[in-house]
């Protein structure tokens, strides 16, 4: 028994074409998959890039508070191999004092991995905490006894972070400095 195959004139070829077009949608897809991996990628890293101007920022505003309290402490501003202070000798200690008025420009500048945090603080005011002196002498106690009470001050700390790939990110707190009490968080 033979077999014979019988041609028609219109199928001649087309299962190359037929096998050609689904090769040309598979590197198409490949292309596809290509391309969304490297996007992935460069958003993977401006992350990255992100987060680390972002912890930056978080260290100066973690960072003020404690430098804040060292120079009320100590009367006068603190010296450490990774902070500058930006304006001129004694700016810093007179504007967190009160003595001078505010001004919009960064204070203190950290140097952290080779970049640069900028803080400006902004001394906002003054509170009367419960357990202080006026509240003893009205006859209130306050929180307890032995209540710390007193004055505590208030700042505006803006941390300005900066990372790779000019990335920057910015942080802003309130901090509350407690005179008499140790710590600066």
């Amino acid at each position: 028994m033979t077999l014979s195959f019988k041609h028609l004139g219109d199928e001649e070829g087309s299962v190359i074409v037929v096998a050609l077009l689904i090769l040309v949608i598979l590197i198409l897809i490949g292309i596809s998959a290509t391309k969304t991996t490297e996007i992935e990628i460069q958003i993977a890293g401006n992350q990255k890039f992100h987060d680390i101007a972002f912890y930056h920022a978080d260290s100066g505003a973690y960072s003020t508070p404690k430098l804040i309290s060292a120079c009320l402490d100590n009367g006068a501003e603190q010296d450490a191999a990774e902070i500058t202070y930006l304006g001129s000798s004694g700016t810093f200690y007179r504007e967190i004092m009160g003595f001078d008025d505010y001004d919009s420009d960064r204070d203190v500048r950290f140097t952290l991995g080779g970049f640069n945090v900028d803080v400006d603080v902004n001394r906002i005011g003054q509170e009367t905490l419960p357990g202080a002196g006026a509240e003893f002498g009205s006859g209130a106690e306050g929180i307890g006894v032995g209540s710390a009470g007193g004055v505590a001050i208030l700042y505006d700390v803006d941390s300005l972070g900066q990372g790779p790939g000019s990335s920057q990110s910015n942080v802003a707190v309130v901090y509350r400095k407690i005179i008499g009490v140790a710590g600066g968080l």
